[in-house]
């Protein structure tokens, strides 16, 4: 064996044997850093087999049985992920031994593991800041347990400095380091070869041109475009543009501009004190696309026919065909029309409502759950990759809850602005956030704002749900309606750090719209899809299931600023609705109303006292498990995994089956909510189930009062009734035939 270094008592190496000596030290490390990531990928491939054979439902029987291939190329396509994190441990790893070796003479072996050792410290090092960043990614409560030990011991100014040093300053010396010893690896090696090319390094970069020249999943469209349609000559004066924020399942009630205890929403809060608030604002349907359908068409679910979350290829294209699009009327009059979100508004790809760019990620797809179990089993992916670079080398993972982050839509919104400054073109921008969405997981940051410290259970960073339960079993309510008062407080408290986080996205895109000058010519609306329960009483978790536990699942923000109308800080308890958006953003920009809107403009509330006497009616969701109410037995439908099917000529969707069609609605609770009184209707296994509840009394809806507001029953029915079966709504005015109905009074003692 060559002699490559020098033993006790012998004399300095020549030039030959350092030269030497420094390939092998490169090339052991180069061998022992590929064999540690080879290990990894079988370990991650190992984990997977076992995982997917343990999951218990029919979508992972139809995975492994017809999409095989699929799930295999996906594992192969994270290779690229291993080969980059390889070319980067050893671009860091071969200079630290180079050096070590100024100190310490060693031989191979002793390269091999301190290589193995300091792929382990690097490895570490990435785990540590995900979890400080990240928590939600993996089951590491040792390390949360250590991390407030350490704050404990050594206070929180000194934790969040050291927090900080790791997370920026750390890795910037680091790559600083780096880059000088290559730089002079550089030099030297021109010196001492003059015109011949450094193959060492230019080695990665081809790596990577291969991949980008190959197209090796590096670049991917994420928008699309709806087909154009005629516009009108352009405006003399240029009208008002339009900027909806909103975020899913995000409850008003929540709200600190609406008596929240908590200041969860001080950017928000500014923007509601310039503007007005309307705090009984309802969605007709608590799910998120027939809900979105609503608001930008302006139709109620039976109108425009997406009445579950799971529709068909035909009905999504008789929505599209038939359905009004405020995208489609604003683009007419020369808007830039626009949609961004992460994957809770994946069914802008399906519905875009009229909206021509449309940049969402695609989530509702089996294809795309498959890829994200997957991407999931390999760690390395949110360990190095859960970045803006990583997102453009695995486009994929902006389709994935766990990956994709608010910061990356903002950005894009921001960009958005920034191009609407630039060509002054009128505007309606629509941003959708998954912050507050199931599991509500946020950042460290924010999850840590109102937890309770020594909360130790299983919701630590979020809702812990099985995903096998949820999909295959419609008691799992029994199980989660026993839920300990201390879990449904640390749930509580995530939910409302999701809130803050949702609103420095808001503050965020406000301070831009300012810095561009346009904040002066934007309507601003603050708004969601659906609210969400929050174990509230008789309900559990989720939303479009019952009308149960009071208005959480339903009653929306609605937070609006327009220039030029002064409200400053008005708030209004009248009711309104989601399908009026459409309708009043219309007339606020100054355009003519469109025949086929269901929904009532609000300008008249806006700019004004009066009073429209508008009523609440909507309708349940799909059915996912058992409601429950004392004394009855309502319909229920099968399990998802029993009801739902993939359709390959549909993007590989899930569709409901078309045998459990009429099931579905034939399931659906029916609402109507004036100011006092809430009339619910649910489907029962021996007849219609009627419950009246007076919510000046009864805000939880825990207390039938029927029999006590005869009148108010009959009327409220009959209203309900129509709307139901005729799609005709009454006012509150026509409803109590002109009466005020906080005159009414218990049947015991009469009406006043």
């Amino acid at each position: 064996m060559p002699q490559t270094e020098p033993t006790p008592g012998q004399g300095p190496l020549t030039k030959k044997t350092q030269e030497l000596s420094r390939r092998t030290v490169f090339r052991f490390t180069v061998c022992t850093v590929l064999a540690t990531l080879v290990g990894w990928y079988i370990n991650a491939l190992l984990t997977f087999a076992g995982n997917t054979y343990g999951f218990n439902n029919r979508f992972t029987e139809v995975a492994v049985g017809h999409h095989w291939f699929y799930l295999v190329w996906s594992n192969v396509e994270v290779m690229k992920a291993y080969i980059i994190v390889a070319i980067i441990f050893t671009a860091i790893i071969y200079p630290i031994i180079l050096l070590w070796r100024k100190w310490q003479v060693f031989g191979r072996w002793g390269v091999i593991w301190r290589a193995l050792a300091l792929c382990g410290a690097l490895y570490g090092f990435f785990v540590f800041r995900l979890m400080l960043n990240k928590p939600y990614f993996g089951n590491y409560s040792y390390f949360d347990q250590g991390w407030k030990k350490f704050g404990d011991w050594f206070g929180a100014a000194i934790q969040q400095g050291f927090g900080f040093f790791v997370l920026y300053i750390f890795p910037a010396i680091a790559v600083l380091v780096c880059g000088l010893f290559y730089l002079n690896e550089l030099r030297r090696f021109l010196k001492s070869r003059p015109g011949m090319v450094p193959w060492p390094l230019v080695g990665p970069v081809v790596i990577l041109i291969g991949m980008v020249v190959t197209g090796y999943g590096f670049i991917k469209d994420d928008s699309r475009h709806t087909p154009a349609v005629e516009q009108a000559p352009k405006p003399k004066t240029k009208p008002k543009n339009i900027l909806i924020l909103a975020s899913d399942s995000f409850r008003s009630d929540r709200l600190s501009c609406n008596g929240y205890g908590r200041v969860t929403s001080p950017h928000i809060d500014r923007i509601a004190a310039e503007g007005i608030t309307f705090r009984k604002c309802f969605t007709p349907i608590a799910s998120t696309l027939e809900s979105l359908t609503t608001m930008f068409s302006s139709q109620y679910p039976h109108t425009h026919g997406i009445q579950h979350m799971f529709p068909n290829k035909e009905q999504v294209a008789k929505a599209n065909a038939t359905s009004p699009g405020l995208g489609t009327i604003l683009r007419s009059k020369g808007y830039d029309t626009a949609v961004i979100g992460d994957w809770c508004a994946c069914g802008f790809k399906e519905l875009p409502m009229g909206f021509e760019d449309v940049t969402v990620s695609d989530f509702d797809n089996f294809k795309v759950y498959m890829s994200e179990v997957v991407y999931l089993h390999h760690q390395i992916l949110p360990l190095f990759f859960d970045n803006r670079a990583g997102h453009w080398l695995f486009p994929k993972l902006k389709s994935f809850a766990n990956f994709m982050t608010p910061d990356v839509v903002t950005n894009q919104v921001v960009d958005r602005l920034q191009e609407r400054k630039e060509d002054e073109k009128p505007f309606i921008l629509f941003a959708f956030y998954s912050c507050t969405h199931l599991p509500y997981r946020t950042p460290r940051q924010y999850a840590d704002i109102w937890a309770d410290p020594a909360y130790k259970g299983d919701h630590n960073f979020e809702l812990k749900l099985n995903v096998d339960e949820f999909i295959g079993n419609v008691d799992i309510g029994n199980k989660w309606e026993k839920l300990p008062k201390k879990d449904v407080e640390q749930i509580d408290a995530l939910y409302d750090g999701c809130i803050r986080m949702f609103d420095d996205c808001v503050g965020r895109i406000m301070a831009e719209l300012e810095a561009s000058g346009l904040k002066d010519d934007t309507i601003v609306l603050i708004t969601a899809d659906h609210g969400d329960d929050l174990f509230e009483p008789n309900v559990t978790f989720g939303h479009g299931l019952t009308f149960n536990g009071g208005d959480q699942s339903n009653n929306i923000p609605f937070v609006l600023r327009v220039p030029g109308v002064e409200n400053r800080g008005r708030t209004s308890d009248k009711i309104t609705r989601s399908i009026d958006f459409a309708p009043t953003l219309l007339e606020l920009t100054g355009h003519a109303p469109e025949p086929r809107f269901e929904g009532k403009s609000l300008v008249p509330y806006i700019k004004g006292n009066a009073d429209l006497s508008l009523a609440w009616y909507g309708e349940t969701s799909y059915l996912f498990f058992r409601r429950k109410i004392p004394g009855e037995e309502p319909l229920y439908i099968p399990a998802m995994d029993e009801t739902t099917t993939i359709d390959p000529e549909f993007d590989f969707h899930f569709v409901l089956k078309d045998k459990y069609q009429e099931d579905v609605i034939r399931t659906k609770e029916r609402v109507l909510r004036t100011q006092r009184f809430k009339l619910v209707y649910t489907p029962g296994v021996k007849g219609p189930i009627f419950r009246l509840f007076d919510l000046e009394e009864d805000k939880h809806c825990e207390r039938d009062v029927k029999t006590k507001f005869p009148e108010v029953f009959d009327a409220m029915k009959t209203a309900l009734v129509k709307w139901r079966d005729q799609h005709k709504e009454s006012t509150i005015t026509e409803i109590f035939a002109g009466e005020d109905e906080f005159t009414f009074k218990p049947a015991a003692t009469g009406k006043k």
